[in-house]
């Protein structure tokens, strides 16, 4: 019998991986469907950026990206487990390259981390990073979109999408928007800026909360008018 129980836990683990990617490729099919049915105004660089957003917007952003960017590819990092297998299927479902975080928050781990994002950066793709994701707190900023701007030598942009109808998963940290297709997106960018190899970070993490949160006000006000 010690031999069973295993060999049934990874059979259900293998079912289980299964079908968390399955729900990431049905997700994938939807920000695809949206990014040709709704109205998307407003545009992006198509240069290598690191583009910066607030975790609520992942959805938005995700067709934003497919829809605007020539290739349609960015490199974006994910969690590990089972929200990391929904989100880098969703991932590769819309042509992106996946990185994974790290299990243990330790240096090695970290510098290990941003080499591997460089490294799939250095095909000429650019950045997509939740500012305050994976799990919040909801609209701070954290440094990791610095971090990686500042090894990899690339400029940040602050990016915001508001939708209409403006639905949300209110029960979510990050009170997930949800771009319906056939609505409307509203994309506002802020200027591009860059964080010298020597400059601290923390400076640059206040500018970016800053920034984020301009854009998002912005982004809400011309929906609003619209």
């Amino acid at each position: 019998m010690s031999g069973v129980r295993p060999a049934r836990e990874q059979e259900d683990q293998v079912v289980g991986a299964w079908r968390w990617r399955l729900y990431g490729h049905v997700l994938g099919f939807y920000v695809r469907f949206v990014s040709r049915t709704a109205r998307i105004h407003g545009s992006i660089t198509q240069e290598q950026v690191v583009f910066a957003f607030w975790h609520e917007a992942n959805l938005a952003v995700g067709a934003v990206l497919f829809h605007l960017l020539a290739d349609h590819r960015v490199v974006a990092f994910t969690t590990r487990g089972r929200r990391g297998m929904v989100v880098n299927a969703l991932l590769e479902s819309l042509g992106g390259v996946v990185v994974a975080l790290p299990d243990e928050a330790t240096r090695g781990s970290a510098a290990g981390f941003v080499r591997e994002v460089i490294a799939a950066a250095n095909d000429g793709l650019p950045v997509a990073v939740s500012s305050d994701g994976p799990t919040g707190p909801f609209r701070e900023a954290k440094p990791g979109a610095a971090i990686v701007a500042r090894q990899a030598g690339l400029p940040i942009v602050p990016l915001a999408v508001a939708v209409r109808p403006p639905w949300r998963l209110n029960r979510r940290w990050d009170r997930q928007l949800l771009p319906l297709p056939f609505g409307h997106m509203q994309v506002v960018t802020g200027d591009a800026w860059s964080i010298g190899p020597d400059d601290r970070l923390r400076p640059a993490l206040r500018r970016l909360q800053a920034e984020l949160d301009r854009v998002a006000a912005e982004a809400d006000r011309l929906m609003a008018v619209r």
